[in-house]
């Protein structure tokens, strides 16, 4: 009895040992996800694809690119043309409503409530064109519009300043007889172009001393890429019977500011904490967008001039905006165009130490531990790359009242008097009746 219950007890002992190997197998292969890919069957269900919309509306430009060429006083603005794009994917539909309008909007970066989306974004419309009269059928396929608008030349162009951005989009919608609303928004672009007249002169002079500054610059740069200055500084030899005081240059540096003004206005719920509608708030900013110090690089003649004055300092490089930077430097905006303004400066700091020689012996150099600060502004023009553009008026066809009459009067004729013309024989011309 005994051995027999050791044998089947040992017998269950090793069954048991069996069915946890195999347990253990199963969990094993039960953990293989490739075994997964096999056994069982994905329960995710491939997405059927979206039914396309029964209509969709695009736009075409078809006119150059928007540019105001000279400044707001005399732009003559920029010819904006294109075609509206109904597109009908069903077998037919019927339309109540097809507009198209050129919006505005003007976004302050320091509203006046700072979650209120009306105070941030100031929108205007510029231009508002019904295609549809009434009602009507469309089949299916693509149906064009077409729409034109000059944009007055006084309006600022697109920019995105510290403060503040300009914008411009067109916005198309329509509207079916079953109330089913379609749009489409497409941003423009809009940039001033000034005509550059040559370079321009200034000269700046530091009294008490007898130091006089001439700087050479354009008349226009533009907002990416390097322009020249040129520079020249005479009087800084006063020459004695003994001796002579100078100054010498020992530092120059240079720095492009860019200044920004904006008017956030507050919207007519949050009015009140103005003290009343129509007033906002006068926001400023200054920033440097290009910049460098030199502490060579410029040529110094000491024995030019006269007797009692003279010295020359004469300089040549290059400045411009960077690169890098975020937001990019902007163009100039005109404070009258609306509610944002954009002007540049340069702005040169020379650092002059005096010292002193003999007459005799220039070479025998003393300072006199005097130093000065010149600093000078120049205001500058930031404007958009012509191009190869011109302005709309000035590519149109003549009109009809600046065709002169044809043929031109003779103010004199004269019976022709001499010995007869010689003529090549030609074909006659026969006219059928």
């Amino acid at each position: 009895m005994h051995g027999r219950v050791r044998t089947s007890i040992g017998s269950i002992v090793d069954t048991g040992a069996h069915m946890a190997s195999e347990m253990k197998k199963g969990r094993r292969s039960s953990m293989d996800p490739s075994k997964w890919e096999h056994k069982r069957p994905s329960m995710v269900k491939p997405s059927s694809p979206k039914p396309p919309p029964p209509a969709s509306l695009d736009m075409v430009i078809e006119s150059p690119p928007l540019v105001f060429y000279g400044p707001a006083s005399t732009s003559t603005g920029a010819l904006l043309s294109g075609q509206l794009v109904l597109v009908i994917s069903e077998r037919e539909m019927r339309m109540t409503r097809l507009t198209v309008a050129l919006l505005t909007s003007v976004t302050s970066k320091k509203p006046v409530h700072a979650h209120c989306p009306e105070c941030a974004t100031k929108v205007s419309d510029l231009m508002r064109l019904e295609l549809l009269k009434e009602p009507h059928t469309f089949k299916k396929g693509r149906h064009a519009f077409p729409f034109s608008y000059l944009l007055p030349g006084h309006l600022p162009a697109t920019s995105y300043g510290t403060l503040g951005s300009i914008e411009y989009k067109l916005s198309a919608r329509a509207m079916s007889s079953t109330n089913d609303g379609f749009h489409y928004d497409k941003a423009l672009s809009v940039e001033r172009a000034i005509i550059p007249v040559g370079e321009k002169t200034s000269t700046r002079i530091f009294p008490p001393t007898n130091i006089t500054a001439n700087i050479v610059l354009p008349s226009v740069i533009h907002p990416t890429g390097e322009f020249p200055v040129q520079f020249r500084m005479c009087g800084i030899v006063r020459r004695g019977k003994d001796v002579q005081t100078r100054w010498r240059l020992r530092k120059m540096n240079w720095r492009i500011e860019e200044h920004s003004k904006m008017v956030s206005p507050a919207c007519p719920k949050h009015s009140q904490k103005l003290g009343g509608e129509g007033k906002g708030i006068m926001h400023e900013s200054t920033r440097i967008i290009g910049s460098e110090d030199f502490k060579s690089g410029w040529k110094t003649d000491f024995d030019v001039g006269n007797d009692s004055e003279g010295g020359l300092i004469e300089m040549e490089f290059q400045a411009g905006p960077k690169s890098n930077l975020e937001p990019r430097p902007a163009c100039d905006v005109d404070g009258e165009a609306g509610l944002m303004t954009v002007k540049h400066s340069l702005i040169i700091e020379l650092v002059v130490a005096e010292e002193y020689c003999p007459s005799k012996n220039s070479k025998l150099v003393t300072p006199t531990g005097a130093a000065r600060v010149l600093r000078m502004t120049f205001n500058l023009l930031v404007t958009a790359r012509m191009g190869l553009g011109i302005a709309w008026d000035e590519e149109q066809p003549p009109m009809y009242s600046d065709v002169p009459a044809s043929p031109p009067h003779y103010t004199h004729m004269e019976d022709y008097v001499g010995d007869p013309l010689e003529y090549e024989d030609l074909d006659r011309l026969h006219l059928r009746e």
